[in-house]
């Protein structure tokens, strides 16, 4: 017989779990609001924007202060997102591989404009190619390196990569004098300078036959989250087909891939540096 009792399928550990999950989306609606709040806010704003009562904002906040990711002006009594968070998301950043995170976009990049793609990261001395893409199907293509060293003053790469730096920073990565590849080649620091200003303007540097003849390179940067230079993604193809003609068009779609891998890698482009053009769209499929 029934004892008139309905059974319920939702168990005691289910339901612990549900109040779990909602205080944990209470939590991060709180961070988020105070994230977006440089002035910090006090416990009665924090809870009408997170749509939360008062009560139970006051309880996380005293949870999420106590674990160091809010802090209380004892003053105001104002709360504020910590330093905490950037610490984390610092953490988080760091972990990511530039290499792996830059593959899709450079297989994207040689697919777009059939040409020869490169990745290379900023080091303490220089640089160091780290990754290629080329075309197949018997096309010619430049071949860059994965390894070797690009020439500060004389490449797209190394130009993009120290398009920010100036006086001793500068000095450090090129060796001087200036060594001369081709009649085309970059031979003073005064005249280095001005290019780098040039990068600086239109977002991406050129590499117009000045470390081989017949070769034309175009690369851009990309920034860490502090806006500064840490790889650079480049195209380097024969003078005959990267004619001066398709120098721009080429930079910019280097430019734009560079803007959606610093983005992928949680980094930002400075406002001063050239232009910010939409990344290009995803490729579905």
């Amino acid at each position: 017989m029934s004892d008139g009792r309905v059974p319920t399928t939702t168990t005691t550990g289910e339901g612990a779990r549900s109040r779990a999950a909602g205080a944990l989306a209470s939590g991060l609606d709180i961070l988020e609001t105070l994230a977006g709040s440089a002035e910090g806010m006090g416990v009665t704003a924090i809870a009408r924007a997170a749509g939360q009562d008062k009560g139970n904002a006051h309880r996380l906040l005293r949870m999420l202060e106590e674990r160091g990711y809010v802090e209380q002006d004892p003053h105001t009594k104002a709360y504020r997102a910590s330093v905490q968070l950037v610490s984390l998301a610092g953490q988080l950043l760091r972990g990511l591989d530039v290499v792996t995170t830059a593959q899709r976009t450079m297989r994207e990049l040689s697919s777009q404009t059939g040409e020869a793609v490169h990745l290379a990261r900023r080091t303490k001395s220089g640089a160091v190619y780290v990754a290629q893409e080329r075309q197949g199907g018997g096309i010619v293509t430049v071949e860059t390196e994965i390894g070797a060293q690009p020439v500060i003053h004389a490449t797209a790469t190394g130009k993009a990569l120290y398009c920010l730096a100036a006086g001793e920073e500068l000095e450090r990565v090129v060796r001087q004098p200036l060594r001369s590849f081709t009649i085309r080649t970059i031979t003073s620091m005064d005249a280095l300078a001005a290019d780098l200003e040039r990068v600086r303007e239109r977002g991406y540097a050129v590499d117009d036959e000045e470390l081989n003849l017949d070769v034309r390179c175009v690369a851009a940067p990309v920034f860490d989250m502090y806006g500064t230079p840490v790889a650079s993604i480049g195209l380097s193809g024969p003078a005959a087909r990267v004619g001066l003609s398709r120098v721009d068009e080429l930079g910019k779609q280097v430019l734009a891939a560079a803007v959606r891998i610093t983005e992928e890698m949680g980094g930002h482009v400075p406002v001063t540096f050239g232009a910010h053009p939409t990344p290009p769209p995803e490729v579905q499929g």
